[in-house]
C-alpha cells in the first residue's frame, strides 16, 4: 500500500510541532535561579587602613572590606522595609558565608594598606542567614544596566558622544549601592560604528543588540530628553530593553522645567529601575504555590519568548510542559508568592498572565 501523503498544511504543522518539541526538551526543568553560579559577588570595595606594620594593616583592611561588603549585600538583597529585621552577624558566621576575597588593586607601605577588593559570598549561606529572620531576599544581587543618554532638540537627535547636562547627570549618579548599577555609554567611535543616535532613539533592537556585544549587560536603557537646551521645558522618558529576554517597555514620561532638574530626573528613573528589579528579584520562599496555564502559540517565536522569559523570573521555581501542540502549550508552573504577585512579576518580564474562564492564559505582552 502506498504511504499516505500529508496535506501541505498538515506537513507544515508537523514540522512546526517538531521545533516546539525540540525547544520543550530543554525547558521541562526550567528554574529561576539567576545567580552567578552559587555565589554573590560584591565588587569594588575600597579600603585604606593604617596599622602597626604592613601585614597587620592588610589583615585589618580585609576584615573591613568583608564588613563593608556584607553591608552592600544587604542593601542590594533586602528591601528597605525589611532591613531592620536583619539579624546580628558575628565574625565566625561572616567568615562561614564568605567563599573568598579577590584583590583588584592593592598597595602597601610600611604601616598602610590601600586597595580595592571583591568579596565573594556563598549564596545558600547568605539566604539561610536572612531567611532565619523571615526576610524576603533577592535571588540575584544586581542586574546592571547600560544607559544611553540622548538629547533631541528641534535639529534632531544629538550624536552619541554629545557632552550635555543629561549625560553629566547620569555620569555623576552614584549607583554603587543599587540593585541596578548603571554604566553610561562611552559614545566613542566603536559605539558609533555599532549604532547611530537615531537607531537608539527609536529603540532599534538589532542596533541595541550590536552595541551590547561590547558591554554585555542584561539591560539597556535609552534615556531621552526632548526640548531646547537653553530654555526648557524638557520632556524626559525613554525605553528599557531586556537583552536576555527581548522584552521592551517604555519608561514613564515626565516634564522638568530645565537642565537644572535633570540630575533629579536621572535619579528618579534609576530608582524606578531599582524598585522594579527588586520587585522581580525578591522572593518570599515561605509561600510556595503552583498553577496550570495555557500558552497560545501562533508562531514559533511565541513559545521561544515565553520559555526564555519564564526562565528569567526568580519567583518561578520550575516549569513542566504537560502538553505541547502546534497552537498551544499546557504548562504547570511552581512559583513563590500569590497569583497577583506572580502577575505583577511576569508583567515586568514582558509576559501577561490573565484569567481565562476557570484557568489561566500566559502570553507575551
Amino acid at each position: 500500500m502506498a504511504p499516505r501523503r500529508l496535506s501541505t498544511g498538515r506537513r507544515l504543522s508537523a514540522i512546526f510541532l517538531v521545533f516546539l518539541l525540540a525547544f520543550a526538551a530543554g525547558s521541562g526543568a526550567a528554574t529561576a535561579q539567576v545567580t552567578s553560579g552559587n555565589a554573590f559577588t560584591i565588587g569594588g570595595v575600597d579600603v585604606d587602613v593604617q596599622g602597626p606594620d604592613a601585614i597587620k594593616a592588610r589583615d585589618q583592611a580585609i576584615r573591613e572590606a568583608k564588613r563593608r561588603a556584607v553591608g552592600l549585600l544587604i542593601e542590594r538583597m533586602v528591601s528597605a522595609e525589611d532591613r531592620s529585621k536583619v539579624p546580628p552577624l558575628d565574625d565566625t558566621r561572616l567568615e562561614g558565608m564568605i567563599r573568598g576575597v579577590e584583590f583588584a588593586k592593592e598597595r602597601s607601605s610600611a604601616n598602610r594598606f590601600t586597595g580595592t577588593l571583591n568579596v565573594v559570598f556563598a549564596a545558600d549561606k547568605v539566604k539561610a542567614w536572612l531567611s532565619e529572620a523571615g526576610i524576603a531576599v533577592a535571588e540575584t544581587v544586581a542586574r546592571p544596566a547600560l544607559v544611553i543618554p540622548l538629547w533631541k532638540d528641534k535639529n534632531g537627535v544629538e550624536p552619541l558622544d554629545d557632552r550635555n547636562a543629561w549625560r553629566d547627570a547620569w555620569s555623576k549618579l552614584d549607583t554603587s549601592g543599587s540593585s541596578v548599577p548603571v554604566t553610561v555609554l562611552r559614545g566613542d567611535q566603536l559605539d558609533e560604528n555599532a549604532m547611530s543616535a537615531e537607531e537608539a532613539y527609536v529603540g532599534d533592537v538589532s542596533a541595541l543588540t550590536r552595541l551590547n556585544e561590547r558591554y554585555r549587560l542584561p539591560t539597556v536603557i535609552v534615556a531621552i530628553v526632548e526640548g531646547d537646551k537653553e530654555s526648557g521645558p524638557l520632556s524626559v522618558g525613554g525605553i528599557r530593553y531586556d537583552t536576555q529576554t527581548g522584552a521592551r517597555s517604555d519608561l514613564p514620561r515626565t516634564t522638568v522645567a530645565g537642565a537644572g532638574q535633570l540630575a533629579d530626573a536621572a535619579a528618579k528613573i534609576q530608582a524606578k529601575l531599582d524598585a522594579d528589579w527588586r520587585g522581580m528579584a525578591v522572593v518570599r520562599r515561605d509561600a510556595p504555590d503552583s498553577m496550570d496555564v495555557v500558552v497560545p502559540i501562533r508562531a514559533l517565536s511565541d513559545w521561544v519568548q515565553v520559555r526564555q522569559r519564564l526562565g528569567a523570573v526568580p519567583s518561578v521555581k520550575g516549569v513542566v510542559v504537560r502538553q505541547l501542540e502546534s497552537d498551544r502549550a499546557d504548562l504547570h508552573i511552581d512559583y513563590f508568592g500569590t497569583p497577583e504577585q506572580l502577575q505583577q512579576t511576569l508583567a515586568q518580564a514582558g509576559l501577561q498572565l490573565a484569567r481565562d474562564g476557570d484557568g489561566w492564559r500566559l502570553q507575551v505582552r
